[in-house]
């Protein structure tokens, strides 16, 4: 099996309101965008609630206030999501972590996001790690 698969890519952008979940907008796009692979490739924007699992942490947190979306990035898959987010605070204190559903945009969320539609993502166990981790594979034609 080919150790890097490649894909024409399509982009698709997004403007989310307030109110909106990132993760259930990214997973909406996703479905009917009828693929099986999607890459986050830039979000700009504001949340009142950011809910983060930090850096080797098992609970979420959650974050309350007004904060400004400075990074997301990540990839999608059928059944997954691997997002990271940095937000700022009022005073520029950034801090970031894995997102999770449940976040809630402020005034916007502008995301770009790519489409691979000749990939096919999935995750699963890696001995090395101890997590399940993306496995790329090319689409059968």
């Amino acid at each position: 099996m080919d150790p890097h698969p490649q894909s024409a890519g399509v982009f698709m952008a997004l403007r989310l309101k307030p109110g909106d979940d990132p993760v259930a907008a990214l997973r909406l796009a996703f479905d009917d965008a009828g693929v099986r692979a999607m890459a986050v490739v830039t979000c700009v924007g504001s949340l009142t609630r950011a809910i983060l699992r930090h850096a080797n942490r098992d609970a979420a947190t959650v974050h309350d206030g007004h904060f400004e979306i400075t990074s997301m990035v990540g990839t999608i898959d059928p059944q997954r999501h691997h997002l990271h987010l940095s937000i700022a605070d009022g005073v520029g204190q950034t801090f970031g972590g894995h997102l999770l559903p449940g976040s809630v945009v402020y005034t916007t969320a502008e995301i770009v996001v790519l489409l691979l539609p000749e990939l096919s993502f999935s995750r699963e166990p890696c001995a090395l790690s101890g997590y399940d981790e993306l496995v790329i594979r090319p689409m059968r034609i």
